[in-house]
C-alpha cells in the first residue's frame, strides 16, 4: 500500500463524517427533487436564513451558553439557524447535480450568495462587541471579525479570480467549509472570540497560498509549462505543514482535531496576552 493510500485510508474524521454526512445529503436532495424544489430557490433560501441568524449574532455571540450572569443562549440559537443554513447551502449543489443542471448562472448565483453570507455573520459578530463595549477586549475582537471577514472574501475572490486564467485553485485549509465549522464550534462553546482570533490570523495564510499558486499556476501557463497538480502531497520541510493536505487524507483529520480542540477548550477572550493588545488599540 502506498503511503498516498495509506493515508486516505486512516483519515478517521473524513471517512466518519464526510461520507455518511454526504450519502445523507444526496437522499434529502433526491426527496426536494420529487419536490419539484430547484437549487436556485435552496441558494436564496439558505441566505435569508443566515441573515436571521445574524440578527441572533448581534444579540449574544460571545456570550457563554447559559442563563443570567452575562450569559445568554442567543449564540446556540444563531448556531442552530446557521446549521439549517448550511444544510440549504449543501442541497443546492446536490440538488442540481442529481438533476443534472449545474449551470453558470446557479453557481455564480451560489457564489454571490455565500459572498454576502459570510459578510452576514461577521457583521453580526462585529456588531456584538461593539454593543457590548464591557465585554473583555470587545474593541479588540470588533476589529478582528473584520479582518477575519477581508481573509474570507480575499480567500473566495483569489479562486475566482485565478480560474479566470487556469482550470482550477483549490488549494488552501481554510474554504468556507471549515470556517463554518469553526464558527459553529465557538458559538457552542461560547468561545467565538477564540475562533476570531484563530480566523483573523491563519487564514491569512490560505488567502497568501492561494495567490502564490495562482500566479505560479498563470505563470506556467503562459510559459505553456506542464500545471502543477494541486493534489501533490507535500514533499521536503512541507510535509511536516499538515494544513497542506487535501481534504480527506490523515494530516488534514490531525490538524482539524487540533483546530477542534483548541477552540472547544481554550477561551481567549480573557486571556492576558490578549488584554495587552487590546490596551495598545
Amino acid at each position: 500500500m502506498t503511503e498516498r493510500k495509506w493515508a486516505e485510508r486512516s483519515a478517521i474524521f473524513s471517512r466518519l463524517f464526510g461520507v455518511n454526512i454526504s450519502r445523507a445529503r444526496d437522499r434529502v436532495a433526491t426527496w426536494l427533487i420529487k419536490l419539484h424544489i430547484s437549487p436556485n430557490t435552496l441558494t436564496i433560501c439558505g441566505l435569508f436564513v443566515t441573515i436571521a441568524a445574524a440578527g441572533f449574532l448581534t444579540a449574544g455571540a460571545g456570550d457563554a451558553p447559559g442563563s443570567g450572569g452575562g450569559k445568554s443562549w442567543w449564540g446556540v440559537i444563531a448556531a442552530l439557524i446557521l446549521i439549517g443554513a448550511s444544510a440549504f447551502d449543501m442541497l443546492d449543489g446536490a440538488v442540481a447535480r442529481i438533476r443534472g443542471q449545474m449551470t453558470r448562472r446557479g453557481a455564480f448565483l451560489d457564489s454571490c450568495c455565500d459572498r454576502l453570507a459570510d459578510g452576514a455573520i461577521f457583521l453580526g459578530i462585529m456588531t456584538y462587541y461593539l454593543r457590548h463595549p464591557e465585554a473583555h477586549n470587545s474593541r479588540l475582537f470588533a476589529i478582528l471579525s473584520i479582518i477575519t471577514l477581508i481573509n474570507a472574501q480575499c480567500i473566495s475572490y483569489a479562486k475566482a479570480r485565478a480560474e479566470n486564467f487556469i482550470e482550477s485553485c483549490p488549494v488552501g485549509y481554510w474554504q468556507r467549509g471549515e470556517r463554518m465549522v469553526a464558527i459553529l464550534l465557538g458559538l457552542f462553546s461560547g468561545h467565538i472570540a477564540t475562533v476570531m482570533i484563530l480566523l483573523a490570523a491563519s487564514s491569512l495564510f490560505t488567502v497568501l497560498r492561494r495567490m502564490v499558486f495562482g500566479y505560479r499556476q498563470i505563470l506556467r501557463s503562459e510559459q505553456n509549462q506542464p500545471l502543477a497538480d494541486p493534489k501533490t502531497r507535500p514533499t521536503g520541510i512541507y510535509r511536516l505543514a499538515l494544513w497542506r493536505y487535501r481534504r480527506g487524507s490523515l494530516p488534514y483529520d490531525l490538524i482539524t482535531a487540533a483546530n477542534i480542540c483548541f477552540i472547544l477548550f481554550v477561551d481567549l477572550q480573557q486571556n492576558q496576552c490578549i488584554a495587552f493588545i487590546a490596551q495598545i488599540l
